[in-house]
């Protein structure tokens, strides 16, 4: 009995930590408009609206330094390279350069700033700023994010999962025929230890 309640809880800790650990994959689909100068020269104007589609792979609950590994861009109407970082609480960033989830590098213009929270809720929410060449820093009013639902696990994770169970529920029941032969056994030679000298005979 104790070791199906050992079996039960291990498989609820694996459970556990693969639902909030693990890889996931989502895309997002941004759109960005209404943008307004906050500060610097307004000539060149931002491009209005912007639009930006992307599939991140990545472990929310880890902090991910600058990288474009995991990160492919769909689609975009501004054209610059992208990293994004992340933070362990569901924050992501994404910009040509960044300091990290929550700081965009902006020295010289030409780039952009994506600061997104919630990113594996529901609704995430947005910021999206915009660098132009003369270091204009303009500002998008409206910032829309449809994210995809958060991707299952592959079939071949399924697989491993179930080879794992199988192999623990086939120990399990190896113990059992283990401890019920050595119970008969054990029956048996109490059986002939006890008996009378002539029935030994």
């Amino acid at each position: 009995m104790k070791f199906h309640a050992f079996v039960a809880g291990a498989a609820f800790a694996a459970l556990t930590s693969i639902a909030h650990a693990a890889v996931i994959e989502r895309t997002f689909d941004v759109e960005a408009s209404g943008f307004t100068l906050a500060s610097g020269p307004s000539v060149p104007a931002a491009v209005d609206p912007v639009t930006l589609n992307f599939t991140l792979i990545w472990d929310p609950s880890t902090i991910t330094a600058p990288t474009a590994s995991g990160l492919t861009v769909n689609s975009f109407s501004l054209p610059f390279a992208s990293v994004f970082a992340s933070d362990a609480s569901g924050n992501i960033g994404l910009g040509r350069n960044l300091a990290n989830a929550g700081d965009c590098l902006v020295g010289g213009g030409n780039t952009y700033c994506l600061f997104m929270a919630n990113s594996t809720g529901a609704n995430p929410t947005a910021e999206f700023d915009q660098f132009t060449t003369s270091n204009g820093e303009w500002v998008a009013g409206v910032v829309t994010v449809t994210a995809s639902s958060l991707a299952v696990p592959e079939p071949s994770t399924w697989a491993l999962m179930l080879t794992g169970f199988g192999g623990v529920g086939w120990l399990a029941s190896r113990r059992r025929w283990a401890a019920a032969s050595r119970r008969l056994t054990a029956r048996g030679t109490e059986g002939i230890a006890g008996a009378a000298p002539e029935a030994r005979l």
